[in-house]
């Protein structure tokens, strides 16, 4: 009976984690192409998230997904202008901010990954700071996306190869390939985001 359940548990849970992933993907799609949709989409998945990856021990994830609902909230409301307000077009921060606040997001991933890897049961230390370096460089990223910065996307392909390792230290195969192929759309946004920035400009 236990062996059964057993099944039954691991079954459901791959498939929310193949439901998630399809949803997810085409949510980024969407979000490549300023679709306000996208917005709207990221509240279930991020609810979903907080499950999902609590399951997989990948706490900074939950925490992320958990104040990434409200940075979606706010992304939401400039995106979508109002009578007063125009909808938010995509503009640029400058390379040296840029740096500097990747630059300090990381150091903190470090910093984190460092002390949970030595304190909370010698948790593996790629996976740990694979979730923590997604966590720190996901507030700015959604900061970045919330504003429509074209920059954003270049920050967003690097959290999700980081993040892709992490899921497959954890054994989440679809999950580890869920984040290569975000890194993939990732681009994509990039090139549209890019194309975008440019027309206003002229």
């Amino acid at each position: 009976m236990d062996v059964v359940k057993s099944v039954i548990y691991y079954d459901g849970q791959r498939l929310l984690e193949c439901i998630l992933v399809v949803v997810s993907i085409f949510s980024h799609f969407l979000e490549a192409r300023q679709n306000i949709w996208s917005k709207i989409l990221a509240f279930p998945i991020a609810l979903t998230n907080i499950y999902v990856y609590s399951v997989r021990q990948l706490y900074g994830k939950v925490i992320y997904s958990i104040v990434f609902i409200f940075f979606n909230v706010y992304a939401y409301l400039k995106w979508k202008g109002t009578l007063h307000r125009k909808p938010l077009q995509v503009s640029r921060i400058s390379y040296k901010m840029l740096l500097s606040i990747t630059g300090l997001s990381m150091l903190g991933s470090m910093a984190w990954s460092f002390i949970a890897y030595i304190y909370l049961n010698k948790l593996s230390f790629i996976s740990t700071y694979g979730d923590t370096c997604y966590m720190f460089l996901g507030f700015m990223d959604k900061w970045l996306m919330s504003h429509k910065k074209l920059e954003r996307w270049m920050i967003a392909i690097f959290r999700y190869i980081i993040f892709s390792l992490a899921c497959y230290q954890k054994g989440a195969i679809i999950l580890s390939i869920q984040y290569l192929i975000l890194s993939a759309i990732g681009i994509y946004g990039q090139i549209q985001w890019y194309i975008a920035y440019k027309a206003m400009k002229i």
